[in-house]
């Protein structure tokens, strides 16, 4: 079956095309597509804005998981100041994909590439104090190298965003 907007080669049950995203019918779904299939049409249809979400889900999750340990004992992100900073930008990640999906894209790409800078920053930081000065002796944790995953990954989808786009 084809698409009637974009003319792609999409399956004969499909309700949305999964090269535009755009509505083939009125039928409900077929059961048993679930989350699963949810997510890789919203993959499909924004690969940007999904790389967002995991990225400050990435974030957030990191704020909460152990940042350094020493001596037996854990510090949590948000114990640190860099982890309720970054804590904070998880949460503003999401705010401003959510913005930017009501306009200004480009505009807003560019605030999403400034916070991902500034949680770089902090998480090097940390990574900085936790290996040198405060915390000798001390290995980071699996909560900074979360959160620098997902900061790169929104890095990477602001960046994508800002350049990846050509005008037709």
């Amino acid at each position: 079956m084809l698409c009637p907007k974009c003319k792609a080669e999409i399956p004969d049950d499909s309700v949305h095309c999964s090269s535009c995203g755009g509505k083939i019918s009125d039928e409900a779904p077929a059961p048993g597509g679930g989350a699963a299939s949810m997510l890789t049409l919203l993959i499909k249809a924004d690969p940007k804005g999904a790389l967002s979400i995991v990225g400050s889900f990435f974030i957030i999750l990191g704020a909460f998981l152990p940042w350094a340990t020493a001596y037996g004992t854990s510090l949590l992100g948000v114990s640190m100041a860099q982890g309720a900073v970054l804590l904070l930008v998880g949460v503003l990640f999401l705010a401003a994909l959510v913005l930017s999906r009501s306009g200004a894209a480009g505009a807003w790409n560019v605030v999403m590439l400034l916070l991902s800078l500034l949680a770089l920053a902090l998480i090097f930081q940390s990574i900085c104090m936790i290996g040198g000065l405060y915390y000798s002796g001390a290995t980071e944790g699996a909560g900074v190298w979360l959160a620098m995953v997902g900061a790169l990954a929104i890095t990477a989808a602001a960046l994508l965003g800002q350049f990846g786009t050509a005008k037709k």
